[in-house]
C-alpha cells in the first residue's frame, strides 16, 4: 500500500489541535494544584532569571503588559511574589519570586513534568528522539519576531 502525501498544512492543523488539548490538560491539571499555566509561567521565568520589571517579563512571555500585570497582582496577592520600585525607572515595578512562590513553582513543575509524563510516555524512547528531532529541524527553520511577511 502507497503512502499518501500529506500537505504541510494537514501536519500543522493536527499540531495545533494536539497542541490546544496539550495545553488544557497540562493547564487543568495544575489548575488543580492551585497554579494556572499562565501564572506557572510567570514564576519560572522570575525563578529562572532573577527579579525583572514588569515590562520584561511581559515581553518575555509574549503576554499583553496588562496581562501581566493582572497575573502579578494574583501571584502577589497569594503571597507568591513581590514588586517594588525600579532604581532605574520610577514609573516601573521589579517582580521577585518569594520563598512562598519557590516552593510554589517547585510543586507546578513537578505535576507538570508528571501529565508531560502522561502525554508523552505513550510513546518508546526512539518515538519520543524522533519527535524531538523533528521538533529541532522545524524550530532551527522559523525566524522569531512579530512580522506579518
Amino acid at each position: 500500500m502507497a503512502e499518501r502525501e500529506v500537505s504541510p498544512v494537514e501536519v500543522g492543523q493536527a499540531y495545533f489541535e494536539l497542541h490546544h488539548l496539550m495545553h488544557r490538560i497540562v493547564d487543568r491539571t495544575m489548575s488543580c494544584e492551585g497554579l494556572s499555566f499562565a501564572r506557572t509561567k510567570v514564576l519560572m521565568r522570575i525563578a529562572n532569571e532573577g527579579p525583572m520589571n514588569q515590562a520584561t517579563l511581559a515581553g518575555l512571555l509574549g503576554f499583553a503588559p496588562r496581562s501581566v500585570t493582572e497575573t502579578v497582582d494574583a501571584l502577589e496577592r497569594e503571597g507568591l511574589v513581590t514588586r517594588t520600585e525600579d532604581p532605574h525607572d520610577r514609573r516601573a515595578r521589579i517582580v521577585a519570586i518569594t520563598p512562598a512562590g519557590t516552593e510554589a513553582h517547585e510543586a507546578a513543575m513537578a505535576v507538570k513534568a508528571k501529565a508531560m509524563t502522561e502525554i508523552f510516555g505513550s510513546l518508546t524512547t526512539e518515538q519520543r528522539g524522533t519527535l524531538l528531532s523533528l521538533f529541532d529541524s522545524i524550530r532551527s527553520t522559523l525566524v522569531p519576531g512579530d512580522t506579518c511577511s
